[in-house]
């Protein structure tokens, strides 16, 4: 069961337009970005604390807006699919080249995704382990 539902989206978060034929297939991408830097905590969100389950709700409704708003090419790959764009005497070339690591990385997550993380300590790398104290 997805953990944002797009009546949610719509009327209390109140983001940009997506068609509804499009909103399932968004919302289980962003689903899963916000569980790969939670690591893994995303998806036991019936065990977190309220203002925890806040965060991610807050942070899979910014995921969708940024797919929403940029396509899931731009958001996914860094990339426009080679169209580039033009602004007065600014040209921006779609052609990226391949994207590193961490720049890849980077270009998935949208900043406001982050921001609504920040403060539940969802994003600490460390993990527990197996007979850790």
């Amino acid at each position: 069961m997805a953990i944002v539902c797009i009546d949610y989206y719509n009327n209390t978060y109140l983001g940009e337009p997506i068609a509804p034929s499009e909103f399932q297939r968004a919302e289980a991408k962003a689903e899963r970005a916000i569980t790969q830097i939670t690591h893994g905590r995303a998806s036991q969100f019936d065990a977190l604390l309220a203002f925890q389950q806040n965060a991610i709700r807050d942070a899979i409704c910014a995921q969708i807006e940024y797919y929403a708003l940029n396509g899931t090419d731009v958001a996914i790959n860094g990339e426009n699919g080679g169209n580039g764009w033009t602004v007065g005497k600014v040209h921006v070339n779609g052609q990226q080249g391949g994207n590193s690591g961490r720049k890849a990385a980077a270009s998935m997550i949208c900043a406001a995704a982050v921001a609504a993380l920040e403060q539940s300590g969802l994003m600490n790398p460390q993990v527990e382990t197996v007979g850790a104290p």
